[in-house]
């Protein structure tokens, strides 16, 4: 839990609409829709040229991965374009649509167009493949879902498929004779002749290798699912078991050449990427849930709208006759009238569907609700931040809270550049809110902002509580060591040599009594010393003047003291405080009379004890010059702070009503 101060304020200013990283983005989106949506009839016209050929056994039809992954990959490029994962299965899809089409355009040509162009549209289709089967089957395994490895321990399995990939692409295209990869009697215009058949060797041993890095990469998938939270392995479940199904029939069904076998293969490979879409979907992930909501809301409505204006053409039509013009301008009206009633109902049933909560007051009713289930405030502002995310559909939320030492609370992926909050509880900054997707209306953002303010208030208030408990702890156990040291070391040895000498002045009284006189006297004097450590000692511990004048007076006997005149007013009885209570007011009072005497250049100071039924409220307010802009608490009020919460009070500084400084201490009265 850190903060990189300027840096991080910097971080979370938002790239603007016309930024020219953002029109470059669009571009690059635009062009990858383009691609994705080209791939489709490329895979079609594949299963189309192919069917042409009636004596091709190799052609299985219309091919699900080049036919869904580009679309796939786009989709969520467009979503999470940093991401590596989507690219790579939309790289995937492309690559194998080019080849399949390649492939499939060149056996039609070798029957019903040979010519010289023929080998070259071939040699891609060569090795063209390895650049998605590898990467389909063992390197998209290891990635999922986040784009990285589960650990550095996998890298011998990611570097194993690139370079099957690249050597293995390269044999084949360098092949003297391609006929054994293309099934049928092909030259290929870039062999190397001094290969000889090792292509062909090497490829009817390449099975093996492609499994095993494939197993591999399934296993890894299992290794980051129990190293994973339940959110990610509800994302992994889908994809590995339909990896499972993938390689273990893919295991079973080695080297056989039967259609149908083959046909199943591939089908079992459809559900790849049906896997991934599921767990988009129904998982949301990469923060997809947005813009699922928003394709749902416009699509609908798109659709509604459409139907609408038909009918009402034609009924408008039909009972208007021939005035064409004027149904369609009362279609259009009417069409436009349900426009925005129906936006909304449409809207409210997407947002039931997908958990999302747009009133603010609703939204902040659940907040609460949902806040006080929690056990302590650091427990409530994480169960607030993962509502808020919930309810307004966002792909991350945190909470940065002020103060030393800096805290903060994340639930989901804040990206680079998030949205910041200024988080203010009564006109003090108690935090950020940083936001990353969704969207807050000014209304929404005001509700749940006062909320949060609220919760890292209170998170910075018992974190401040728990640190002063410790210190506090930390003070008895160093007072309790320093009286035992002080014991040992002092009172000890001095009632040890007082004894002594009272025994060699005993004995001495008969025969030498002016020298028993002597030591009697040294004896009175170390006497006199230890009682005056003592006094020390207790005085440290509960000052005599609260035995001797009471608080009251212990207070006023102390303003007299050089400096600006100080006031006692006591409401109350305070005869019987316990001694633990009046020896923090005591000692506050003291420390904040002490203060305003240094720094305050105060004329006068007004002590006010207050005694009510279940506490003691201590009042020291001066008419001198105030805070400064930004106090730094220092010893003094660290150490007043500490006594008020040693025996479960608190103690505030702050402006006076005036002018000046103001130190009020509440002190609970035991039940």
């Amino acid at each position: 839990m850190t903060r990189e101060g300027d840096a991080a304020e910097g971080a979370v200013t938002r790239q603007g609409a016309g930024a020219p990283g953002g029109r470059w983005r669009r571009v690059g989106v635009g062009a990858v829709w383009a691609v994705a949506v080209l791939s489709l009839p490329a895979v079609l016209a594949s299963a189309w040229l192919g069917a042409q050929v009636p004596w091709w056994d190799e052609n299985q039809g219309v091919d699900p991965i080049g036919l869904m992954f580009p679309l796939a990959g786009a989709f969520l490029i467009s979503r999470r374009p940093r991401l590596l994962f989507p690219w790579l299965m939309w790289g995937t899809g492309v690559v194998w649509s080019v080849y399949s089409l390649l492939f499939s355009l060149a056996v039609w040509m070798s029957v019903y167009a040979p010519g010289p162009l023929t080998p070259y549209v071939a040699w891609p289709a060569i090795w063209l493949w390895l650049w998605a089967v590898p990467t389909f089957t063992g390197i998209m395994p290891l990635l999922f879902p986040d784009g990285r490895l589960p650990s550095r321990r996998w890298r011998p399995v990611l570097y194993g498929n690139l370079a099957l990939m690249v050597g293995h692409s390269l044999l084949l295209g360098l092949s003297p004779d391609p006929s054994f990869e293309l099934g049928m009697p092909m030259g290929n215009p870039f062999g190397v002749a001094a290969l000889g058949t090792i292509p062909q060797v090497v490829e009817s041993w390449i099975g093996p290798p492609m499994i095993l890095l494939c197993l591999l990469g399934v296993v890894s998938l299992g290794f980051r699912y129990r190293a994973s939270p339940p959110e990610v392995r509800r994302q992994i479940t889908w994809y590995f078991w339909a990896m499972v199904i993938f390689v273990g029939y893919w295991i079973a069904s080695a080297g056989t050449t039967d259609e149908v076998v083959i046909a199943l293969r591939i089908f079992a490979a459809a559900g790849i990427p049906i896997a991934i879409i599921a767990a988009v979907l129904r998982h949301q992930l990469y923060g997809i849930r947005l813009i699922l909501n928003r394709t749902l809301v416009y699509g609908s409505l798109a659709v509604v709208a459409g139907v609408t204006y038909s009918v009402l053409m034609w009924a408008s039509s039909s009972v208007a006759g021939d005035y064409g013009a004027v149904a369609g301008l009362v279609a259009a009206m009417a069409t436009g009238a349900a426009f925005h009633p129906v936006r909304l109902r449409l809207q409210r049933s997407v947002d039931r569907l997908f958990n999302v909560e747009r009133d603010p007051y609703r939204a902040a009713d659940l907040l609460s609700r949902t806040v006080q289930r929690a056990g302590d405030p650091s427990e409530a502002l994480a169960e607030a931040i993962s509502a808020v995310r919930s309810l307004v559909g966002a792909r991350g939320v945190g909470v940065e809270v002020s103060g030393e030492p800096a805290l903060s609370f994340v639930d989901g992926e804040l990206g680079a550049r998030p949205r910041a909050t200024e988080l203010t509880w009564h006109g003090t900054r108690a935090g950020r809110l940083l936001l990353a997707g969704g969207r807050l209306s000014r209304e929404q953002q005001s509700v749940m902002a006062g909320h949060l303010a609220e919760l890292a208030q209170a998170v910075r208030l018992s974190t401040d509580l728990r640190d002063s408990r410790e210190r506090i702890s930390a003070t008895r156990d160093d007072e309790r060591r320093r009286l035992g040291r002080e014991l040992h070391d002092g009172l000890g040895p001095t009632l040890t040599s007082v004894t002594m000498r009272l025994d060699e002045a005993r004995r001495r009284l008969e025969r030498d009594p002016a020298s028993a006189d002597e030591l009697l006297a040294g004896v009175r004097e170390e006497m006199t010393s230890t009682l005056r450590s003592v006094r020390e000692l207790v005085d440290g511990l509960r000052p005599p003047a609260l035995d001797e004048l009471g608080l009251a007076g212990a207070l006023r006997s102390f303003g007299q003291g050089p400096g600006p005149q100080v006031e006692v007013a006591v409401t109350g009885p305070l005869d019987g405080l316990p001694a633990g209570v009046e020896t923090a007011a005591y000692r506050i009072a003291q420390e904040a009379l002490t203060n305003a005497r240094r720094h305050a250049q105060a004329g006068s100071v007004l002590v006010t004890l207050e005694l009510g039924a279940e506490a003691l409220r201590v009042s020291v307010a001066d008419d001198g010059t105030g805070l400064p802009e930004s106090p730094s608490p220092g010893v003094g009020l660290t150490s007043m702070r500490e006594r008020a919460a040693e025996i479960g009070g608190t103690c505030a500084i702050g402006p006076g009503d005036g002018r000046g400084t103001e130190v009020t201490a509440v002190l609970p009265l035991p039940v």
